[in-house]
């Protein structure tokens, strides 16, 4: 463990994360700076809280503290930042922090914040000096809330003043804290009641008596309560184009295997681009096969599951396809896309030829196969194979399909468009309990059979949850088979004429955009081996004053959305390493484009940028982008979307990002 003053917090498993207990931890002597004089200010911090699955090391809490020494910070600002930071490491039930400043002259203040998680019902500890309330015990204990009330336990330590600390250390950082943004609820992976999620419901917009929609109902019934397995795996599906990827990690977030495998690519007939589910189904089989083989199949407790963005299908009642895939970049439905236009309002996320509302449109217009029951999302349907239970989404993976995340509900001009209402999913919050895995699920993999599946969310989402970008102005980019931007922002940004849409993520948004170009086109040019060959001749330091939009086919998305859009890539240099470079200048300007947009509609200004998927592993094109973004280039925590989406099955997500 360091021995120097830094920002990290070490924690540890929770030994009894089924009991509430308070920890109280006191620190007498706590050293900043007054930001007006440079004058040292001291104080005493009284720490407590109610763990949930981690504790923190006392050792590195104490060199976290002393790293303030030489920080100057108002007493207000440095109590909101120490909580701020416990928090988002460990995520805990209950916490307050409680800071006593001596100021010069005879002079105290004293600053008191707390955190309390939601749908935590027990009382807190009341602030020093007054009478402890009890606790009841919580469900688990088969006793109502007004049983016999039981005393929380206490665990008390004081960090030594008398164990001189270390020389002074350059100030390093505040950490980002380990996952990021959706506002979503904590997982039903807990078997305690503070944790039971309001269930919802479909209810009718008060504008309309047909649109689809969801609603709070105030006493929900109790979902199955699965055994409390206190080293639990979490596991995340990863569904793209061309391939899956399955990671699982444990409750502090660690990854502790993971595994891939190929899906044939889509099948293209000219605008129309499409894909057999089944195909998913088989790679997502094959992928958990292998991953059962790293990990002892009995510490399963929850699955969630990304898909990509505005892919749908129709099955019957039992979740079996009546039509293929039609995948998300397809530009099929543009006479739907203008209806739509006709009656959506400029913050619809459902505008344009690929959201998935349009593609329903299409299929509507030729007569939907009567057999047709649920219009489902790529991540929908794996997530229903695995429960067995059709007719879910998330308000993510919704949102093209005309959900409006802000008001909860499906807008009143959906039903303008004769969709039958039965065909729209129940719309759920990413990370809600769908249910445990079915039977057959539990027998093929042999995995518990009270295995939770979670509402998943879109790659795209996925991706930067993953990539540990937490503060408004962080950017995430994803280099895959297309370009996708992600900006966390204060507000929705929505742009029907840039192809600009947000998604909900607590009470921020991720607004952004995704690309035709990315990773796709330069494979239709180059293949692996011979892009690794041409990297290290890039010459990152000058570009080729090449001005190539570099696309797959006909049609873009954002920055600009345009379905006729054609590929500009001329004039052709003498060699191909020009020619590569070009094209990864081409995919940088598109980017910078992207995110200069998004600015200027009112999201923050790009402060960083975070950046998964494969094209992560070219490092001469990070240096290209990051010289054309001008910002800096963070190292993402993960770059997998697959990780994202085991956060949200782990509950990290939603405990962060609340």
């Amino acid at each position: 463990m360091p021995t120097q003053p830094n920002k990290n917090l070490d924690t540890f498993l929770n030994p009894h994360p089924d009991r509430d207990y308070i920890i109280e931890i006191e620190c007498p002597e706590f050293t900043c700076l007054c930001p007006k004089t440079g004058q040292p200010d001291f104080a005493t911090l009284s720490l407590e809280y109610v763990a949930d699955r981690l504790c923190v090391e006392l050792k590195s809490l104490k060199l976290y503290i002393w790293s303030y020494r030489n920080e100057g910070h108002f007493h207000e600002d440095v109590t909101n930042r120490i909580l701020n930071d416990l928090v988002a490491v460990l995520h805990p039930r209950y916490l307050r922090l409680r800071a006593k400043f001596h100021v010069r002259g005879g002079l105290y203040t004293t600053v008191e914040v707390e955190h309390r998680e939601p749908g935590w019902h027990s009382p807190p500890p009341p602030p020093a000096g007054l009478p402890r309330e009890k606790q009841s015990l919580p469900d688990k204990h088969a006793m109502s809330m007004t049983a016999a009330p039981a005393k929380a336990t206490r665990v008390q330590a004081t960090l030594n003043p008398t164990i001189a600390p270390p020389p002074a250390a350059a100030a390093t950082p505040t950490p980002t804290p380990p996952t990021p943004p959706a506002q979503v609820e904590a997982p039903a992976a807990s078997t305690s009641d503070r944790f039971r999620m309001l269930r919802r419901t479909r209810r009718t917009d008060p504008q309309t008596t047909d649109a689809p929609a969801i609603t709070e109902v105030a006493e929900p019934p109790k979902p199955p309560k699965p055994k409390v397995r206190v080293d639990g795996l979490f596991i995340g599906i990863d569904l793209g184009t061309t391939g899956c990827r399955v990671i699982a990690i444990n409750a502090a977030g660690a990854v502790q295997a993971e595994t891939s495998g190929p899906i044939p690519a889509p099948l293209k007939n000219d605008n129309q681009i499409t894909q057999d589910p089944t195909l998913w189904w088989k790679a997502v089989s094959n992928c958990l096969q292998n991953l059962l083989q790293k990990i002892d199949p009995a510490r399963v407790q929850a699955i969630a599951v990304d898909g990509t963005s505005g892919t749908l299908l129709l099955s019957d009642g039992k979740g079996n396809p009546v039509t293929p895939a039609i995948m998300y970049n397809d530009q099929r439905a543009l006479e739907q896309a203008t209806r739509i236009a006709s009656l959506a309002g400029p913050l619809s996320g459902a505008h344009g030829a690929t959201s998935s509302l349009a593609k329903l449109l299409w299929l509507h217009d030729r007569k939907i196969d009567k057999r047709a029951v649920h219009a489902l999302h790529q991540a929908d349907w794996i997530s229903g194979r695995l429960t067995d239970n059709f007719g879910h989404s998330d308000y993510n993976n919704c949102l093209k399909l005309g959900f409006d995340a802000d008001k909860m509900a499906w807008p009143k001009w959906i039903n303008k468009l004769g969709i039958g209402v039965s065909l729209f999913p129940e719309v759920h919050m990413p990370g809600e309990m769908l249910g445990t895995v079915s039977a057959e699920i539990a027998k093929t993999f042999g995995i518990p059979d009270d295995t939770q599946v979670l509402t998943g969310t879109t790659d795209g989402v996925a991706s930067f949850l993953a990539a540990g970008a937490t503060e408004p102005g962080h950017g995430v980019t994803v280099l895959g088979t297309t370009l996708v931007l992600k900006l966390l922002s204060e507000k929705p940004v929505f742009s029907r004429e840039h192809g600009i849409y947000s998604h909900r993520l607590g009470k921020h948004w991720l607004a952004g955009g995704a690309s035709n170009s990315g990773g796709a086109v330069l494979l239709q040019y180059f293949k692996v081996e011979q892009m690794q060959e041409m990297t290290p001749l890039l010459d990152a330091e000058h570009f080729t004053g090449l001005d190539y939009y570099p696309l797959p086919d006909m049609g873009e998305r954002f920055p600009i959305n345009n379905p006729e859009l054609a590929p500009r890539l001329e004039p052709l240099p003498g060699n191909s390493v020009t020619f590569f470079q070009g094209m990864l200048e081409g995919i940088g300007r598109i980017e910078a484009q992207g995110y200069e947009l998004l600015e200027k509609l009112g999201a923050p200004a790009l402060a960083a940028v975070y950046t998964t998927g494969g094209g992560t592993k070219n490092p001469v094109w990070g240096r290209i982008r990051e010289r054309i973004l001008r910002v800096k280039m963070e190292k993402a925590r993960s770059e997998h979307a697959a990780y994202g989406a085991a956060l949200i099955a782990a509950g990290i997500v939603a405990k962060t990002f609340q």
